[in-house]
C-alpha cells in the first residue's frame, strides 16, 4: 500500500520529469528557448518541492507566471494570436495560480 508521503513524492517527480522533457520537446521541436527555459525553471521549482522548500517553489512559481505573462503580451503584439503567446498565456495561469496556492500555504 503507498502511503500519502510516497505519494506526493511521486506526483513531485513526476512534475520534474514532465516539466524537463517538456523544456526538451519545446527547444527541439518549436525552436522556442524562452518557453523552454521557463519550463526549465518548472523542474528547477518541481526539485524545490521535493526538498520540501515551500517558499523558494511558490516564488520561483511566480516568477515563471510573471515572465510568461510577459512573453504572451510581446508574444501577442508581435505575431497575433498563434500557438507560442498561447503556450505563454496557459503557463502564466498556471504558474501565477499555483505559485500563489503555494505562497498562501506557507503563511
Amino acid at each position: 500500500m503507498i502511503d500519502q508521503e510516497l505519494r506526493r513524492n511521486l506526483c513531485r517527480v513526476g512534475l520534474i520529469v514532465v516539466a524537463f522533457f517538456g523544456a526538451v520537446f519545446v527547444s527541439v521541436y518549436l525552436d522556442s528557448y524562452f518557453l523552454s527555459a521557463l519550463f526549465s525553471l518548472i523542474a528547477v521549482a518541481g526539485v524545490f518541492l521535493l526538498l520540501k522548500f515551500q517558499k523558494v517553489y511558490s516564488v520561483i512559481m511566480i516568477v515563471v507566471g510573471v515572465l510568461s505573462l510577459a512573453f504572451a503580451v510581446l508574444g501577442y503584439l508581435n505575431l497575433g494570436l498563434v500557438n507560442m503567446p498561447v503556450l505563454y498565456a496557459l503557463l502564466a495561469v498556471l504558474g501565477i495560480v499555483r505559485g500563489g496556492q503555494a505562497y498562501r500555504a506557507t503563511e
